[in-house]
């Protein structure tokens, strides 16, 4: 199963026990539950920066 890597942006490879996430292309490495964390943050990040082009708002 695949993962988008934090790091690069490509595809990083999930286990099959769902325990690890390794990205070839960048080297990235993080256990399940912390690359979880790691996206969650990048998500939580990127609302932060949302600024809607709507008038008014």
């Amino acid at each position: 199963m695949n993962a988008r890597c934090p790091e690069c942006g490509e595809a990083a490879a999930l286990d099959e026990e769902m325990t690890a996430v390794r990205c070839a292309h960048c080297g990235f490495e993080a256990g399940y539950d912390e690359y979880l964390e790691t996206m969650k943050q990048a998500a939580v990040n990127m609302a932060a920066d949302y600024i809607p082009d709507r008038p008014g708002m």
